[in-house]
């Protein structure tokens, strides 16, 4: 019985320790395909422009995500990661070294996330 209920801490722990799910099912790919989404989404990451309540959302949690390598990533929030980077690469490169220099600026994280995000 007390294997059970260190069992169950330990399984509510692990799955508490990871940023919210609320905006999981977005179709991320709908909106950094868009040239007009994709840069207000940008703007707002880089203070640049207004923030809607999902951009602040996910605002607010990219410092540390970039930091920790989206270890509290759920795998969606991997993906859609992933497919932002990708986007800002192939259209707004310059775009993607403003976001660098913001979230990391001494490009410590840069390759762990990169590493992170790889297979989602």
């Amino acid at each position: 019985m007390r294997c059970l209920i260190v069992l169950s801490v330990v399984v509510a722990v692990a799955l508490a320790d990871t940023y919210s799910t609320t905006h999981d099912q977005l179709d991320v790919d709908a909106l950094v395909t868009n040239q007009d989404s994709l840069r207000a989404i940008t703007n707002c990451f880089l203070d640049k422009g207004d923030c809607d309540e999902t951009t602040t959302a996910f605002k607010k949690v990219l410092p540390e995500a970039t930091e920790q390598a989206c270890s509290k990533c759920t795998g969606a929030q991997k993906h859609m990661l992933k497919r932002y980077l990708e986007e800002v690469k192939k259209n707004f490169p310059e775009d993607l070294d403003a976001l660098k220099q913001k979230y990391d600026p001494e490009g410590k994280h840069i390759e762990a996330l990169r590493a992170a995000i790889a297979d989602a």
